[in-house]
């Protein structure tokens, strides 16, 4: 089977490298396009890609399209390519944001879709992404957006309803998870260690408890308790958590993070009304 990708960022990237790594795509051929030619080059020199010079040049060769652009020139890049995007291909998009009916108003009748939404982890095949369907996409189509996301990572069935909650927990909670290991290294470094070893250590202890949790498979305050000696040290800091906010912080970052998203596919969704 063959694939493109129209852009070839960040994501696209380590989707391809997982591709290379998980040895199941030997025999499928990759092209690509994107509007930085440099984007191209260098992915080629690490993966079996082939660039190609234009959007509508890559999608002629493939049978699975990978949209891997931002949701703000999505419009620009289905008005291009809706000529060529028929129901032979399957579509897969992971822009945040924009929903399946989003493609298939500015896509001809029946091109199936297929909406993925994964995240930065995908860099170190530790990704989660959610997956959902179009009216036109088929069991098979669903099938092929599991095999190709499951080179980097995770993969779970999710309605789209559920969508900006998923992708605020798994696409955008790492830069949450990123700023928590910073503070504590900072803090780290106040108590007199250096930056660099302050770092590993709180890098090393993140990933250790969630491997932890992750295994044992209890309740987070469960093991939350067996730090927790009653008068020790531990609950005095997470008293001090509780005391500033720090669940509710939480839960207003993931709120906002949904906000958005749900903003994001409306002015999108009013823009192609506009257009059309």
């Amino acid at each position: 089977m063959n694939y493109a990708f129209i852009g070839l960022g960040n994501m696209a990237g380590a989707i391809l490298r997982g591709m290379k790594q998980s040895g199941n795509f030997a025999v499928d051929s990759l092209v690509g396009y994107d509007a930085d030619p440099a984007c191209g080059e260098r992915l080629k020199a690490e993966v079996p890609l082939t660039p190609m010079r234009s959007a509508m040049e890559a999608v002629s060769q493939a049978a699975v399209v990978v949209l891997a652009v931002k949701p703000q020139v999505m419009g620009q890049v289905l008005k291009e390519l809706k000529s060529d995007l028929q129901k032979d291909k399957l579509v897969i998009s992971i822009a945040a944001g924009l929903p399946v009916s989003y493609y298939q108003r500015w896509l001809n009748d029946k091109v199936p879709v297929v909406r993925v939404m994964p995240s930065l982890n995908a860099k170190v095949q530790s990704a989660c992404s959610a997956v959902c369907g179009g009216d036109y996409a088929t069991q098979q189509h669903i099938a092929i957006a599991h095999k190709l996301f499951s080179a980097v990572g995770s993969v779970y069935d999710v309605p789209e309803k559920l969508f900006p909650a998923f992708s605020a927990l798994s696409g955008a909670a790492p830069a949450f998870v990123f700023q928590f290991i910073d503070g504590l290294a900072s803090a780290g470094v106040k108590a007199g260690l250096a930056r660099p070893l302050a770092q590993q250590i709180a890098t090393e202890m993140t990933l250790g408890s969630a491997k932890l949790l992750k295994q044992a498979g209890e309740h987070p305050r469960q093991l939350m308790d067996q730090v927790c000696s009653p008068g020790g040290t531990t609950i005095e800091g997470v008293y001090a958590l509780a005391a500033g906010g720090f669940d509710h912080t939480l839960h207003q970052a993931v709120q906002a993070v949904i906000d958005k998203d749900l903003l994001l596919g409306r002015s999108e969704g009013d823009k192609k009304e506009t257009e059309g």
